[in-house]
């Protein structure tokens, strides 16, 4: 098969999350398996500044919006394990610190940004004439691509067998826009409607994507099914329930080559399952770093993170004056709302010596503080998926997650009689609980043979993108089956 990726971000490129690792890591996987792979995304400043080699094709689009064209140069890389890239460049748009936005919010013409760069998608798969078998498209920033195919470009018949398949990673941010950029789109007021983008009186790209392309997916089934709640849906629950049927979900899976103990050149010492011993190398230089005070044989938690309230962070600070009181040392690093920060200092200072905070955030000190910590803290109020929870797996690091989402799904309660369990969770949003679930987990850390054997079995388990990519095998599949009808013979 050959799949057409189309993202909004995507390693080594251009990066704001998780999205681009996986984007990356799911590509190169299903290249693997004998499929070729094409990933398009917009030419940001952050592609023109990742020193990767990337050319001109001399192929410049005129684009519509609105009432003028704007050109669109499409640029080409090839990754050195064989990956093919497009970039849609038009600078006026993308060339800009950021990618969607900056510390004080999006950017106001994301609208017309990502409108472009969908119609853009689309034109250059017919003026390049590339044969694609699927179109699998991520996130609010691509939801106008499947509705373009099926509409102003379905008598193509480049398009007409060409399946699409639309990825939700996370429901809470959907494309919300003013009607008014409706024109921008060169679609008809028709599809302002609510069998169409229309939400609550705005556009949303987001429902886009979810109307017309052929199937849809999500990141954890646990988290496919929430989404079909109100309390997860964000408004489109009711639009998923419709769709429930075409509606799938895939646990993401875990780059090893990015994150491997044995062979990690952001750590200190590496480790593996049978030499555990450069983990206490680990452990030891995160509290130095910090300043901690805090004896190698005691537990330490850690955590990376955003400082918003989808992540638990507020949970968090109504947890931490009693956390630091079982004797813990824990170590913070993230960056968000600005009221998180300052608290998150005030209560660092009262805790000194057993409390370290890092504002910010660097790819280096989020793989030392997984490898350096005993346990990983994750209170996500709700968590599509999640990856923390897996590089800790692989690092013997012990996570602690509240249940929702891909943290439920992929994380069992450790039972020490059994030996079953990978870590530990709580269900309910309350301090009670988050603290209930660390002294479980403390409790366990105080008989270190079995903590030790619980750090081995986790070490070993398998959560690579290898086992990821048959399962979106199988979902092309069934989206060309739809599109085609099932091969005969």
């Amino acid at each position: 098969m050959h799949i057409l990726m189309v993202t909004p971000e995507a390693n080594p490129f251009a990066r704001s999350g998780g999205l681009a690792e996986g984007i990356n890591a799911l590509s190169w996987a299903l290249e693997r398996l004998g499929h070729q792979v094409t990933v398009i995304l917009p030419l940001y400043r952050q592609v023109r500044e990742s020193n990767l080699p990337i050319s001109f094709t001399g192929k410049t689009l005129s684009i519509p919006i609105s009432w003028k064209t704007m050109p669109a140069e499409i640029h080409h890389a090839e990754t050195d394990y064989g990956l093919d890239f497009y970039f849609i460049g038009q600078d006026a748009l993308f060339n800009r610190d950021g990618l969607y936005g900056t510390a004080y919010g999006a950017f106001e013409d994301n609208a017309e940004r990502f409108i472009f760069f969908s119609r853009a998608v689309v034109e250059m798969i017919d003026a390049l004439e590339l044969e694609v078998d699927i179109c699998h498209c991520h996130e609010w920033q691509t939801g106008l691509v499947p509705v373009y195919l099926r509409t102003l470009y379905a008598d193509r018949s480049r398009f007409q067998k060409l399946a699409v398949v639309y990825t939700v990673h996370n429901v809470g941010y959907q494309g919300l826009f003013s009607s008014f950029d409706l024109p921008l789109t060169g679609l008809g007021w028709e599809l302002l409607s609510p069998k169409g983008l229309e939400f609550y009186g705005k556009m949303n790209l987001m429902k886009g994507g979810l109307v017309f392309a052929d199937l849809l997916s999500t990141v954890s089934a646990k988290y496919r099914e929430e989404i079909l709640t109100p309390e997860y849906g964000f408004g489109l629950e009711g639009l998923f329930q419709e769709r429930a049927a075409e509606l799938y979900g895939i646990v993401e899976g875990v780059d090893y080559n990015r994150w491997d103990p044995a062979k990690d050149s952001y750590l200190t010492a590496f480790f593996n399952p049978d030499n555990l011993g450069g983990k206490k190398v680990c452990k030891a230089e995160l509290i130095r770093r910090f300043g901690l005070n805090l004896p190698l044989d005691r537990p330490l938690i850690g955590l990376t993170t955003r400082f918003f309230e989808r992540k638990g962070i507020d949970l968090l600070e109504n947890s931490l004056d009693d956390l630091m009181r079982l004797g813990v040392g824990f170590i913070l690093q993230g960056t968000g709302e600005e009221r998180h920060q300052y608290l998150l200092q005030e209560i660092s200072q009262r805790h000194f010596g057993q409390m370290g905070l890092n504002i910010g955030y660097t790819d280096e000190l989020a793989h030392q503080i997984i490898a350096g910590a005993d346990i990983f803290l994750m209170p996500s109020r709700y968590e599509p998926c999640g990856l923390d929870q897996l590089y800790c797996l692989r690092y013997g690091t012990i996570p602690v997650v509240r249940a929702t989402g891909g943290l439920d799904e992929t994380i069992q309660e450790f039972d020490p009689g059994t030996g079953q369990g990978n870590g530990f969770k709580f269900a309910g949003y309350t301090p009670v609980e988050l603290l209930g679930a660390v002294q479980r987990s403390l409790a366990v850390y105080q008989d270190q043979a079995v903590w030790q054997s619980l750090m081995r079995t986790n070490m070993a388990l398998d959560f690579s993108w290898d086992t990821v990519a048959p399962k979106y095998l199988e979902l092309y599949q069934r989206a060309r089956d739809k599109r085609l009808g099932p091969a005969k013979g």
